[in-house]
């Protein structure tokens, strides 16, 4: 006999803060039914009811996720005595984990490794929450170039994509083991490129 779901009274924000750490730890294969209903203290009926499936709980983990780091990125940026000091921090708070025993990496690139080329809704979903970080770091930049710390003579959007493609290699290579020391060398590199 199956038991009664609880009430939908559950923090649902909690649950889904939850899915987000246990997709971004697993991926989305590796995560089971089971180890969601756990994270989440759910009963497997009011997951249903409440997110509908796996699939669809994923796209709004990847939704919160980028929401989440998007907010935060931009309250940095706010924040920042100059795009210079911002920059510097968002690279080394990209390699941070190295020193880590565990390195998650960072939920968007991890998802885009594993989902992207085989599932539309996904690879659409990831589109968003690139497109939105882009954004901050292209503030950020033409900020840079007002503030005239920018040396590079390259266009705006060549510069955003250099420094996305940069973070998206750095958080791979995080998770690949590279140690901290190699990696501070890349930053200093990059930072020396635009700056």
């Amino acid at each position: 006999m199956m038991k009664p779901g609880r009430p939908r009274e559950f923090d649902s924000e909690s649950a889904l803060n939850a899915a987000v750490q246990q997709f971004w730890l697993t991926g989305y294969e590796a995560t089971s039914l089971q180890d969601l209903l756990g994270v989440m203290d759910l009963s497997k009926s009011s997951f249903y009811q409440t997110y509908g499936s796996k699939h669809e709980l994923f796209l709004r983990s990847i939704a919160c996720y980028q929401q989440a780091s998007v907010s935060e990125l931009q309250k940095r940026l706010d924040e920042s005595i100059n795009s210079k000091n911002f920059m510097l921090h968002l690279l080394e708070n990209t390699i941070a984990e190295a020193d880590s025993k565990y390195k998650k990496g960072c939920f968007l690139v991890n998802t885009v490794n594993e989902l992207a080329g085989r599932d539309k809704a996904v690879a659409k979903a990831l589109a968003t929450g690139f497109s939105n970080v882009s954004a901050v770091i292209r503030e950020a930049i033409i900020r840079g170039k007002k503030e005239g710390l920018i040396r590079s003579t390259k266009d705006t959007d060549t510069l955003v994509n250099y420094i996305i493609s940069n973070i998206s290699g750095l958080r791979t290579m995080v998770k690949s083991g590279v140690n901290k020391t190699e990696l501070n060398s890349l930053v200093s590199l990059i930072m020396k490129t635009v700056y």
